[in-house]
């Protein structure tokens, strides 16, 4: 395949109005990645020189381009979007190829095969037009192809006869052409009656009617997907996932209800894990070998190690994962947490932007935050580190073969020495020294009898407010009594 010889155009310029949002559907996000992002890797895993024609929200869809990693691409801006015949006008500066390739900006699932064999196709058979099509039992919405004996055209959904809404045969919007024929038939476009715009489709009718080679190759219906809607959007996102899920089964993954677990594009998962229903892995996952993911966990940009278990309704943002940990249920790993090997992070317990030793545990209850915990430490439940001072954030910094004692405060910063033990229910504000004990509670006094002497005390309380109010309701009666004798008297 000669890709060399190829310039792409991508039509980017509409303000989605289906949508029916103030966003442009090319931003939305499938499977972690903006909707443009799939077309602009596609020609540049073909190495195929693109141009993108832009408009509404340009500069946001030009950054969401550059931030993916793809910068050797130009841009045409169209100020007011007349229809596609008037976007690849726009761009005739740019036609630096024999062939030009035009393609819209909202086919995430076309693939690099199908390009080729559209490239492969059109040079081969030396036709002046070559475009994608394809059957659809639901073809609302899309241009339909038609043929008169040897002639071919495409007539655009708002202009079909009701006999002609029955052709099940649609156009892609997936087109290429030879430079020369653009060149001598693009200003022959006639604006639409109907639509006030300028339809490229009507090359392929001036190409027939001129008695040139006009191909058009049938490809899956999935393939070639347009999204013009939110529910288009969630049916193509649909199909997206569930390849990626095809794939990650192939190389040795389970998942456990497939249709309910949300996978990025970039994930990767490692031989012999399994990810639980409804589970979240997203953008920049990585998952080691014998994981296990359960369910209606998220994992978001993380790192986890081979034999780790994430415990079910866990939350692991931007953090890393050693061997052989467990975390939750119900943990939350916040920005900036690692986690060594052999680690047990149990049910509600928090982290941030903290490390925490091999072979450490904090099991229940407990939230630590800016902290450095050395290896075999032992977090006791309901533990957190007073991290904030209102102003500032401080770190706790927890050396090897600590035991935290349940129900600690630690004001940081401290710094709790080696082999040290706190006891429960302690506020720790001070350094604790090496092999030392740290008790900083008040003393324990008990007071015989005074439990019994404060239920007499609230018992004869009780009484003398229940007598009060018989006082109160007897005044009441009498007063009301008096009023109506002296009423009586007066009649």
């Amino acid at each position: 395949m000669d890709n060399v010889n190829v310039k792409a155009l991508v039509l980017a310029a509409g303000k989605s109005s289906r949508f029916k949002t103030n966003k442009s559907k090319l931003l939305y996000s499938i499977c972690g990645q903006s909707m443009i992002i799939y077309s602009a890797k596609l020609l540049k895993n073909l190495r195929i020189s693109t141009t993108f024609v832009v408009g509404y929200q340009a500069e946001e869809i030009k950054i969401a381009i550059k931030k993916a990693g793809i910068n050797n691409v130009d841009y045409v801006h169209q100020g007011v979007q007349l229809g596609t015949g008037h976007a690849i006008a726009s761009t005739r500066k740019s036609w630096n190829k024999d062939n030009i390739l035009v393609m819209n900006g909202d086919c995430p699932l076309l693939t690099e095969e199908i390009v080729n064999k559209l490239v492969d196709s059109h040079i081969n058979s030396d036709s002046v037009v070559t475009f994608l099509s394809s059957h659809s039992l639901n073809p609302d919405g899309y241009g339909r192809v038609m043929r008169d004996g040897k002639k071919i055209s495409v007539i655009e959904d708002r202009n079909l006869t009701e006999e002609q809404r029955f052709v099940t045969l649609i156009n892609s919007g997936i087109y290429l052409f030879k430079k020369d024929f653009l060149e001598q038939n693009i200003d022959k476009i006639k604006i639409d009656p109907v639509k006030g715009e300028y339809y490229l489709t009507d090359l392929v009718k001036m190409a027939s009617d001129q008695g040139l080679n006009v191909k058009t190759i049938p490809v899956p219906y999935d393939n070639i997907r347009g999204v013009n809607t939110l529910e288009e959007l969630w049916a193509v996102e649909q199909i997206k996932r569930s390849q990626f899920i095809k794939y990650w089964m192939t190389h040795g993954v389970q998942f456990e209800l497939a249709q309910n677990i949300h996978l990025d594009w970039d994930v990767k998962i490692g031989v012999g894990s399994y990810i639980g229903t409804g589970a979240h892995i997203i953008k920049g996952t990585k998952i080691g070998k014998d994981c296990t993911v359960n369910a209606f966990c998220i994992v978001e940009n993380s790192r986890i190690g081979d034999g780790s278990y994430i415990h079910s309704h866990s939350i692991v943002q931007s953090s890393k994962i050693g061997d052989n940990t467990h975390v939750g249920p119900f943990a939350r790993l916040r920005k900036g947490v690692i986690l060594k090997n052999n680690v047990n992070i149990g049910n509600f317990v928090e982290i941030k932007n903290s490390e925490v030793g091999n072979n450490s545990s904090a099991k229940h209850l407990t939230y630590l935050g800016d902290s450095t915990i050395g290896n075999n430490v032992n977090i006791g439940a309901g533990t957190i580190t007073c991290n904030y001072d209102g102003i500032n954030k401080h770190r706790t910094e927890i050396k090897d073969n600590v035991f935290i004692g349940s129900n600690n405060t630690l004001v940081a910063p401290i710094t709790i020495n080696q082999g040290a033990y706190t006891a429960a229910g302690s506020t720790i504000t001070k350094e604790v020294p090496k092999d030392s004990l740290a008790i900083a509670r008040s003393k324990q006094e008990n007071k015989i009898d005074y439990a019994a002497k404060l239920k007499k005390k609230k018992e004869a309380k009780k009484k003398d407010l229940s007598s009060d109010k018989n006082k109160d309701k007897s005044s009441k009666l009498n007063f009301v009594g008096a009023v109506k004798t002296k009423n009586m008297q007066n009649l």
